[in-house]
């Protein structure tokens, strides 16, 4: 099926032709240093209508939202909202003024204050700056409207008390109600835009959200939710649209649409599995790294190996601990209890230092934060372990270092490969592809990857996948910790389950599926 020639479906609630769409983007385009970020898109949301946007990284996604936001101004094209065209260029505040709300994936949230602090500021803010804030009915507005969409939270608790799922449905409210206070000269319906507002949940906390969604949909507001999951957007959306490379690949019915037809048109070919060799679960097989009763924060007494040419997937719910395990091996949270065996040698303190010289190293969750200095550039970055080779003195020799992160680049397919850009304009599939290459230019004996693909497009997930899968085959040892099931029955040999803290469980080979992946994460564990 060609399915770029059934580029515009109507959809959703009702006939596109019958309806004004809430937001009609025509022929939007925007260019950076002569290259084309978007080309000529074209994108129709009608009201009352959940509507996914979906690509691979670098496909113009982030460059269309930012638009719409007031981030970046475009190059040309024509944004109506409800039938009103809005005039280019938007202004700091995008379309805000006209009932369009934004959740971006870091959620925007100050830790140390509260959820009715988040809601008055923000109501406050956009009508006047001067305006004293009455707190007793800002407290009656806040509580009002957690309760419209049933969020149970309290509105005097602190950000950072607040469990993940907790954090993003506040900035969905608060998102609403400053759509309320902003858009209450202009009538119409409203659109919120959710850029991978599930990124960082816990998978059985996602669909706490996507409820929240209906209830929007319900009164007759649409939603615009970006997403790499294509099965979050699959049961949650009416239509979706795809572009690729900057371009509009077409819109789609959802119940009408397989994953693999999506699959197509985001990658211009069908989905396919990444071929692996198969793992010999044998005692004669060296073991590079062994962890004997460890505790942490979370886990308790856990004891395994992981071996030479094996993925060892590690898996649980939500604080069972699996999340914390990689950073407890690495010595980026301290053992309360145990010790961790690497090259032969017992560590009962170890540290990140001491476990690199081991040839050791870790692909941390949170890449902005803990994986990278989003403010430098990429060879800046990818020349951070090797620095002190390629220095004499005060001098450092940036040409040998720039060749060399030009070769990681090159390697991994990052794009785009100019190793001059700041690391913080990539896409996340291409900060993490560029991540794991400078830490396989270390030639590791084991690598510790938690969350590895949270955030990263399909077509890096499985660019990701065959990686790891070629660098275990040379006889390297890695350990996935995830809560992505799919990415267990792709990647790991061997899959651990953790429950309370505790080994609950383990899969090998063939026993890894989805389903029995579920089953071991939801059966009783030990307490």
């Amino acid at each position: 099926m060609n399915l770029e020639s059934i580029g515009n479906e109507g959809g959703g609630a009702s006939s596109a032709s019958t309806l004004v769409p809430v937001l009609d983007v025509q022929a939007l385009s925007k260019s950076f240093n002569g290259v084309r970020a978007l080309q000529g898109v074209n994108l129709q949301i009608n009201p009352g209508e959940v509507h996914g946007l979906l690509g691979a990284n670098g496909c113009g996604k982030s460059t269309l939202i930012k638009i719409l936001a007031g981030f970046y101004q475009a190059d040309g094209g024509r944004i109506h909202v409800n039938g009103r065209e809005i005039a280019l260029p938007l202004g700091p505040r995008g379309l805000r003024q006209q009932g369009v709300a934004f959740v971006h994936q870091d959620l925007g949230l100050v830790p140390d204050s509260t959820v009715l602090e988040h809601l008055a500021l923000d109501f406050y803010g956009a009508n006047s700056l001067f305006k004293r804030i009455n707190w007793a009915s800002e407290r009656n507005r806040a509580t009002e409207l957690l309760n419209r969409f049933d969020v149970d939270v309290d509105p005097s608790a602190m950000v950072d008390t607040l469990s993940p799922v907790q954090r993003a449905m506040v900035a969905v409210v608060r998102a609403v109600g400053d759509q309320e206070s902003e858009g209450q000269e202009f009538s119409g319906s409203k659109l919120l835009v959710l850029d991978e507002p599930t990124v960082f949940l816990p998978s059985e906390q996602v669909d706490l959200l996507l409820t929240l969604l209906q209830k929007l949909k319900e009164r007759g507001d649409s939603v615009l939710l970006v997403s790499h999951d294509l099965d979050e957007v699959l049961a949650s959306t009416d239509r979706v649209t795809v572009l690729r490379d900057g371009q509009l690949i077409g819109s789609r019915n959802t119940n009408q649409s397989t994953r693999a037809d999506v699959v197509e048109m985001i990658l211009g070919l069908r989905e396919v599995q990444t071929a692996r060799s198969t793992f010999v679960n044998a005692s004669d097989v060296k073991t590079l790294l062994s962890a004997d009763n460890i505790s942490g924060e979370r886990v308790r007494d856990l004891s395994f190996e992981l071996r030479a040419g094996e993925v060892l997937g590690v898996t649980g719910l939500a604080g069972s601990g699996f999340e914390e395990l990689p950073e407890l091996l690495f010595g980026a949270r301290p053992l309360r209890a145990g010790s961790v065996t690497v090259a032969e040698e017992e560590m009962r303190h170890a540290s990140p230092a001491k476990l690199m010289s081991r040839q050791v190293v870790l692909i941390p969750a949170d890449r902005k934060a803990d994986g990278a200095a989003q403010g430098l550039t990429m060879v800046e970055n990818l020349s951070l372990p090797f620095v002190s080779d390629h220095g004499r003195g005060w001098k450092i020799g940036w040409q040998k270092l720039r060749v060399q992160a030009q070769a990681i680049c090159q390697r991994l397919n990052v794009v785009p490969p100019n190793v001059e850009l700041t690391f913080g304009n990539l896409s996340g599939g291409n900060q993490q592809k560029a991540l794991i290459g400078k830490w396989l230019e270390t030639k590791p004996e084991v690598m510790l990857l938690n969350e590895p693909t949270q955030g990263v497009d399909i077509g890096a997930r499985r660019e990701i996948f065959k990686l790891v899968r070629a660098t275990v085959s040379n006889g390297m040892a890695v350990l996935c910790a995830t809560s992505d099931y799919e990415q267990l029955v792709e990647m790991a040999d061997r899959v651990i389950i953790l429950s309370n803290g505790r080994l609950n469980g383990e899969l090998v080979g063939s026993e890894i599926t989805k389903d029995s992946l579920a089953a071991s994460v939801y059966s009783k564990g030990a307490t």
